[in-house]
């Protein structure tokens, strides 16, 4: 989701990333806020962290709770986003983060340039890679339907839809980039 970078194999998040994603971030209220929605069904603890709160939601009530719990959050001044993916996915993450913002804080850590960088992905927790920056993006072949939706509203030379799924669809964006024969 963006919200952790482990560099070197380190443990520990890298700190420069959490401070400048923990801004407006108050984990403590978002859990108050979701707590009053039943709906919502906690992820296990291997898939939540200081800046992300993961649940799972029926896309039967997606449509209806979404915008209630978005309304609860203005009222309490949290500025965040919520991420729904994949029909049942539900990520509450700082305003500040998301792949995309990630993948940019480490380009620009590292000094790669937005030609020299590719992203991959298939849902919509994904499209965060592909709405910034001039980097490359390959979108592989079996994409959730949001993703593919999103793609179809965005059209743009620096992304890529690949009929091949998973890394053969990889493979052949890299291939469409001229990054490998």
């Amino acid at each position: 989701m963006g919200t952790e970078i482990y560099i070197n194999g380190s443990q520990i998040p890298d700190t420069h990333w959490s401070e400048k994603i923990s801004a407006g971030w108050d984990e403590e209220l978002v859990l108050s806020v979701t707590g009053c929605f039943p709906e919502l069904i906690p992820q296990s603890n291997s898939e939540q962290n200081h800046f992300k709160v993961s649940f799972q939601l029926n896309e039967a009530d997606a449509a209806r709770v979404i915008p209630q719990l978005k309304l609860q959050f203005r009222r309490q001044h949290l500025d965040i986003k919520i991420l729904y993916s994949s029909g049942i996915d539900l990520d509450i993450i700082p305003v500040s983060s998301d792949k995309g913002q990630a993948m940019q804080f480490l380009r620009q850590k590292w000094g790669f340039i937005a030609e020299d960088t590719v992203a991959c992905g298939d849902s919509g927790n994904d499209i965060a890679l592909f709405a910034i920056g001039e980097e490359k993006g390959i979108i592989v072949g079996n994409a959730r339907p949001e993703l593919l939706e999103w793609h179809r509203d965005n059209p743009g030379k620096y992304c890529y839809l690949a009929k091949n799924t998973c890394a053969g669809g990889i493979i052949e964006g890299l291939k469409y980039f001229g990054l490998m024969e």
